[in-house]
């Protein structure tokens, strides 16, 4: 009898424990850094669950929009209270370039710090990123895919702390665009490239850059690296015709993917150009050059120098 009561306490016990709704019992800060790792949709649900709940999400730091129509993202922005956002990401979202123009000041004016935009494919063509864009005093980390134009110098690039630039399947007005769009980011540290459509030149020239990955699948591109700080490369190229390289004295890991060496107007002067590049990582440790895709270059005689080099 003793046993029956001891074991129907017990059980009693497990399910009082099972009720106990702790999450609740967190201060709002925590609840709200939890909510914070959750897509923006998730987080508004969760305003059901009790009147303490109501109004939690609007004080979460991350709007996560993914795959959302645009009435959701403007009553969403319309109720959120948050005056610092520290990511604002629009994932495959259906909308007009002056609605995004008005998400992108929003986000502005809410000091951003790292702007994620990706929409469905390199193929779609938008009109020219809103000028906010290039000023926001606020950002430190932003990626852009298939989201619009960066236009050439019509007006002052400013972005005093971005660290990290990934740029993806965008549009340049003209080769000057990246040139003065990089020229404004004076602590960045991280450049990131994939371009599908030809540049007559490529030129990536910073002082503070250490990480700079190219990935480039277009015609006729001249590519030029003028980075002394960098510490990491990492190039995957089809098409460009011609590659220049400053002093890399900082570089300590390459991974070099050379595909396709057919069809260059002046291979001659293509493959010196590699040639000279590859002699830059003199300091390199760690270093991947996959070149089976290039059999013009492997049959050269001019290779075997700079491979003797690495093999000492």
């Amino acid at each position: 009898m003793a046993a029956a009561i001891t074991e129907e306490q017990s059980r009693k016990r497990v399910k009082h424990s099972q009720s106990i709704d702790r999450i609740s019992d967190l201060p709002e800060s925590v609840i709200c850094h939890i909510l914070s790792f959750l897509r923006t949709k998730c987080s508004v649900r969760t305003s059901i669950l009790s009147r303490r709940w109501m109004h939690l999400w609007s004080y979460v730091p991350n709007l996560l929009f993914h795959n959302e129509n645009q009435e959701i993202i403007n009553s969403v922005m319309l109720l959120h209270k948050v005056q610092t956002i520290d990511i604002f990401r629009l994932f495959h979202i259906e909308c007009s370039d002056y609605q995004l123009r008005t998400w992108l000041t929003f986000a502005v004016a809410r000091n951003v710090q790292r702007l994620d935009l990706c929409f469905h494919s390199k193929e779609d063509v938008r009109g020219f990123l809103p000028r906010c864009l290039f000023t926001c005093k606020t950002l430190v980390a932003m990626r852009l895919r298939s989201c619009g134009v960066i236009p050439a110098v019509h007006g002052a690039v400013c972005l005093p702390h971005l660290k990290k630039l990934h740029l993806i399947y965008i549009r340049f007005e003209a080769d000057e665009s990246l040139t003065h769009l990089i020229s404004g980011c004076p602590v960045l540290l991280e450049l990131s490239i994939k371009l599908s459509h030809a540049m007559v030149c490529c030129n990536v020239s910073s002082p503070t850059i250490k990480r700079l990955m190219l990935d480039f699948k277009s015609d006729g591109t001249r590519l030029e690296i003028n980075t002394p700080a960098l510490k990491y490369l990492k190039i995957s190229d089809s098409f460009s015709e011609h590659i220049k390289c400053g002093a890399l004295n900082s570089l300590t890991k390459a991974d070099i993917n050379l595909i396709n060496d057919d069809n260059k107007p002046d291979y001659f002067l293509y493959s010196r150009s590699l040639l000279e590049l590859i002699d830059q990582f003199r300091n390199v440790k760690c270093l991947k050059l996959v070149l089976s895709y290039c059999p013009k270059l492997l049959s050269m005689n001019l290779l075997s120098s700079s491979f003797y080099y690495f093999l000492l």
